[in-house]
Formats: structure tokens, C-alpha cells, sequence
């Protein structure tokens, strides 16, 4: 896209080149104010552009797309009006699609939604609120959808205040995208029949369903997931969402020497086969981990005084794996269903080190591990010790021992890493450090 600012005789402001309004040059006059008289830039040379314009030039852009928004719509708006489509007997959206070949199909959609809304002067706040530049047109457009929705159950006063109640929401800056989504969650909720809610929770319930979908060569191999439920669809996304598919931070680039390369979608299905492959590693299909795991982690001869001088009762707080503080009545709720497992230092416990007689690690190693290391050892990683792997230093198959000193806790992402270079690294009880350099 080539846009050059250049400079104007005073009183006349255009658009940047391919960004003519149909209407004129006149839509900017108006704004003209805080465009510059002497503007030249030329995006075709940014190396040549002084610092301020660049910076100013930014600033500029995003109103000179809103205004191209408000100009489409408005002629969008008077082509429908004009029936200009049923000419060549096309649907508005492929009319539009041939007048505005620039579009994605999603944004043709939502500029002929608009353009036949506007036709009702009951959506007249949100259409001029996307005309003054207050809101995009694909916010509006996503306002429009849900007033849609509520629209056959109210009365026709009722439906006009929705209206002027998302509008005003729409283009309140304050609300972001998320906030708008809440926001028309409740009207839905509110105004749609509980009973077509029952009817629509039974008919999503009975859609659920896993159908494969790859490819017949076997070149991709594709599943699809139907959800049944919103709280499985939430399931699932806290798990794409998590520190599992989060990029690799700035540190822990640093750490390792490499960028992260990996795509959003990528680290997604990475985290998503890491909860899979967790949930079946053990015996029989079984999960490997109880609903919940308490550990209580203090010194033994702490123990035995705090019992003394309490009679029996410990005071304080715990914390997460990831460090989150817990209130003791939180703690108790979770032990209702928990594996309580005392971590105590220092004392009689069971055997934490196997030597050369087991090579899988054991569960009270694990709880120990984690209590230790809380999550992956490799430097800048947030990944927390439930979804992290034990990882021998020293590799079994070269006479290491499933020892806690020949252990450390890695993410699957990093466990790969550290055996693709043949890393080592040096245990103690305090953690781990990697010798990456």
C-alpha cells in the first residue's frame, strides 16, 4: 500500500492516495486542524522521514482509516437505500465484495449489515456512532448481531434502549473487546427465554462429538472437536490459554540462546498435547495425579516445636506450586478432596533415592522434586511443576541414578531441548542450574 502525505494549499486537506472518499475531498475539512499545512511523508521511504513526522504520522493513520470506514458505510448505506444491488440481481455482500475487492469476506459482511441496519432509524445510534469516528465498524457490526439475537422477544421500546445501551457501552473507550462481550452476554441472558436457553443447552449437549478429519493420503492428520458444554469449551481454552502456551519470555530466550520461533497456534497444541499426554501416562489410562495435591513443607525441628507450643494446631498460610498465598481456611477446603502429603525436611520419610534400582521416578520423589524445583529449571520458564517432567542429568542409559540429585523438573518444550544438546547441570538441595553457556 503506498501512502504519501503531501503538502496542501491552505484550507484544502485529501486523504492519503487510495484512501479517496467517495465522497470528496471535503470529508476531511472538518478535521483539518490537527493535520500539519507542510506534511511530506512517504512510506515508500521511511528511512528518510524525520522522527516527529513518523510519530505524528502514526497518529494519523488510524483517523484516516476511520474515516474510510465512515465514508464505505455511508455509501454503502445509500447504495442499499438506491437498490443498487438488485440491478445485476446480486445479495449486497457480493455487491459490495466487487465495489470493495480490498475487503475480507468477514468485513464485507459486516459493512452490509450496517449499510441495511441503518435503513431503521432504531439504529441510529450505533450507525452514527461508527460515522463520527466513536466506534469501529466491526464492533458495531458485532453489537448489531447480538441485538439480533434479543430482538424477537422485545417489545419494540424495550429493543430501542438496547440499542442506545450497547452503543453507548460500544464507544466508551473505557470497554474493552472482552468488556463488550460480557456486556452482551448479560442483555442476551436477560432477554432470551429461560426455556429457549434449556432448549439450546440440550441441542448443544447432543452436538458434542470428536470426528476425525484428516486428509485420505494421511499427509494431515485432523481432529474436531464439537463442545457440549460452555464449561468444557472454558476446559479447554484455560489450557491453550495457560502458561503452557505462552511464549518463551525474554529471559529464558536469553537463557538458552534461542528465539522463539513457535507459532500462537504451535505453542496451543503444544500445551494441549502436554495435558493430554499427562492425563493418560498412567497405569491402565489413568491419570497420574489425584483431583488435588496439599503438600505441607516445613522444617522438622520446626514441626516438632510449632506442635509443642500450639498444642497440636499450626498456624499460617500456604501457597500454590506457583506461589499464589493461600488463607488456611482456603486450604482447608482443598484438603476435603485432596492427597495430603507432609513434606518435612529433615526427618524420617520414605527412601527419595533409588540408585540404579528403579528407573521411572517415584511419586514421593515427585512430591519432593516439586517441592524443590516448583517448575521447570530452565531459566525465565513459568511452566509449574504439575506439567513438568523429571528429567535424569544424568542419563540412566549412561549409569545415572534416580536419585534427587540426579533429578531435575523440566516443561516437555524444555525436556527436548536439554536432550537435543546433551546439557548438564548442577544439582543441589536449593535447585538446579544449567550450564547453558
Amino acid at each position: 500500500m503506498y501512502v504519501r502525505f503531501m503538502q496542501q494549499v491552505p484550507g484544502r486537506a485529501r486523504p492519503p492516495r487510495g484512501i479517496e472518499s467517495a465522497a470528496g475531498d471535503s470529508w476531511l475539512l472538518a478535521d483539518r486542524a490537527w493535520l500539519p499545512r507542510d506534511f511530506p511523508v512517504d512510506v515508500s521511504r521511511p528511512e528518510l522521514v524525520q522522527d516527529d513526522l513518523v510519530v505524528e504520522s502514526l497518529g494519523w493513520i488510524p483517523r484516516a482509516v476511520a474515516d474510510l470506514e465512515r465514508s464505505r458505510l455511508v455509501m454503502a448505506t445509500e447504495a442499499v437505500d438506491r437498490g443498487l444491488h438488485l440491478a445485476g440481481g446480486f445479495s449486497v455482500v457480493d455487491w459490495l465484495a466487487l465495489r470493495c475487492p480490498d475487503l475480507e469476506r468477514r468485513a464485507l459482511y459486516d459493512l452490509a449489515r450496517l449499510a441495511q441496519a441503518g435503513r431503521e432509524s432504531v439504529h441510529a445510534p450505533l450507525i452514527e456512532r461508527v460515522k463520527n469516528g466513536q466506534m469501529s465498524l466491526a464492533r458495531a457490526a458485532r453489537l448489531h448481531r447480538a441485538l439480533q439475537r434479543v430482538r424477537p422477544g422485545m417489545p419494540v421500546d424495550e429493543y430501542a434502549a438496547a440499542v442506545e445501551l450497547l452503543a453507548k457501552a460500544g464507544s466508551d473507550p473505557v470497554f474493552d473487546d472482552k468488556d463488550i462481550g460480557r456486556i452482551v452476554d448479560r442483555l442476551v441472558a436477560q432477554c432470551v427465554d429461560e426455556r429457549d436457553h434449556e432448549a439450546k443447552a440440550r441441542k448443544k449437549h447432543a452436538m458434542r462429538g470428536i470426528y476425525e478429519s484428516s486428509l485420505a493420503d494421511g499427509s494431515v492428520k485432523r481432529w474436531v472437536i464439537t463442545f457440549g458444554d460452555d464449561a468444557d469449551y472454558e476446559a479447554a481454552k484455560a489450557i491453550i490459554d495457560s502458561p503452557l502456551a505462552a511464549p518463551a519470555s525474554k529471559e529464558e530466550q536469553e537463557a538458552t540462546g534461542e528465539l522463539e520461533l513457535r507459532t500462537a497456534t504451535q505453542r496451543r497444541y503444544d500445551a494441549f498435547l502436554t495435558v493430554l499426554r499427562r492425563g493418560v501416562a498412567g497405569t491402565e489410562g489413568q491419570p497420574t495425579t489425584p483431583k488435588a495435591m496439599l503438600m505441607v513443607t516445613l522444617d522438622f525441628e520446626t514441626l516438632k516445636r510449632q506442635l509443642s507450643e500450639t498444642g497440636g494446631h499450626l498456624p499460617g498460610v500456604g501457597s500454590t506450586l506457583g506461589g499464589v498465598p493461600l488463607r488456611a481456611e482456603a486450604i482447608r477446603k482443598l484438603a476435603c478432596e485432596a492427597d495430603i502429603i507432609p513434606v518435612v525436611l529433615g526427618g524420617p520419610s520414605e527412601i527419595l533415592d533409588q540408585g540404579r534400582r528403579k528407573r521411572l521416578i517415584t511419586p514421593a520423589q515427585r512430591v519432593r522434586l516439586a517441592a524443590r524445583d516448583r517448575g521447570c529449571t530452565i531459566p525465565g520458564c513459568t511452566v509449574p511443576a504439575t506439567w513438568c517432567d523429571a528429567h535424569h542429568v544424568i542419563p540412566w542409559a549412561m549409569g545415572g541414578r534416580s536419585d534427587l540429585g540426579n533429578y531435575a523438573l523440566l516443561c516437555p518444550r524444555h525436556h527436548t531441548f536439554v536432550h537435543d544438546r546433551n546439557l548438564t547441570a548442577t544439582v543441589t538441595e536449593l535447585g538446579v542450574r544449567w550450564h547453558l553457556r
